[in-house]
């Protein structure tokens, strides 16, 4: 009995030893970890301290990119970076804020390039339209962002949209199409028949017409706009054969199927019938 009571004393003093020993195994590794993350965070402020303190991440050059309607001069006064900042202590996002207070601003990404080299890429925005509300002109974009009011330094030449309010919360997908098909009149070098476009007329029942400076009054109603004007180049390719292209030209391309040609101004003489498509006219 006496046996078996001083074996379980042994069995209870070695369970209290082993978990002695368990906490004290744990409690040192837990102060090792601590340890180390201390002497890691210390190393990280300390490097983190000589970048930030260093001269040789001075910024020394500026670049400044994709600007058309802006200067680079305009932008480095909108940044408001001092000269030899440390190019690693600037901030991004306030930098940004700035330049993009400017309305023709769209996009802006700053990008470092180390050691001492800041870039600001900016996207500007593409005028294709103005719009006049309240006796005041605006600018619009290619997204329907009306984004600034037209000023005297502004050299542009836009057609005017007009037959809507450009306040309204939701706007008709004619409109969309309108900026689309003008942005492409624009940037395409297909549509130089044309001239250029001095309005753009929209109306909720008849569609879209546009009016140019070649004395073209074009109604095309409220699809396809890019199919109906690659007709009408064919249309005033054959009048100008059979010498009817001149003068100011009324043309109705709403139903491609029956392009309609009228002459806005008394003719001088009936014109003689010709072999080929006729048009009324």
């Amino acid at each position: 009995m006496r046996l078996r009571k001083k074996v379980s004393l042994e069995a209870r003093k070695n369970r209290l030893f082993r978990r002695l020993a368990g906490a004290l195994g744990d409690s040192a590794g837990a102060f090792a970890l601590l340890a180390a993350a201390a002497l890691l965070g210390s190393v990280f402020i300390f490097v983190c301290s000589f970048v930030l303190s260093s001269p040789y991440f001075a910024i020394k050059e500026i670049a400044v990119r994709g600007v058309r309607e802006l200067t680079e001069k305009e932008v480095l006064s909108l940044a408001k970076v001092r000269p030899h900042t440390n190019i690693m202590g600037i901030n991004r996002e306030v930098i940004a804020a700035r330049v993009a207070a400017n309305p023709w601003v769209k996009n802006i990404y700053i990008g470092r390039e180390l050691p001492d080299r800041l870039v600001l890429d900016i996207r500007e925005r593409r005028p294709v339209a103005l719009v006049k509300e309240d006796g005041v002109f605006y600018l619009i974009d290619c997204d329907g962002h009306v984004f600034k009011k037209l000023s005297q330094g502004d050299d542009v030449d836009l057609p005017v949209i007009t037959g809507m309010k450009i306040n309204v919360a939701e706007k008709p997908l004619l409109y969309a199409d309108t900026l689309k098909i003008l942005e492409q009149l624009f940037t395409s070098g297909e549509y130089g028949f044309l001239g250029t476009v001095s309005e753009a007329h929209l109306d909720g029942v008849f569609g879209l017409s546009l009016l140019t400076d070649r004395g073209l009054y074009l109604k095309l109603g409220r699809e396809d706009f890019s199919g109906k004007l690659n007709q009408l180049k064919i249309v005033l390719a054959d009048l100008e054969k059979r010498g009817m292209g001149h003068g100011r030209l009324f043309v109705d391309l709403a139903d491609i199927s029956k392009v309609t040609v009228q002459r806005m101004e008394i003719p001088g003489k009936t014109q003689e019938r010709k072999k080929g498509p006729q048009y009324r006219i």
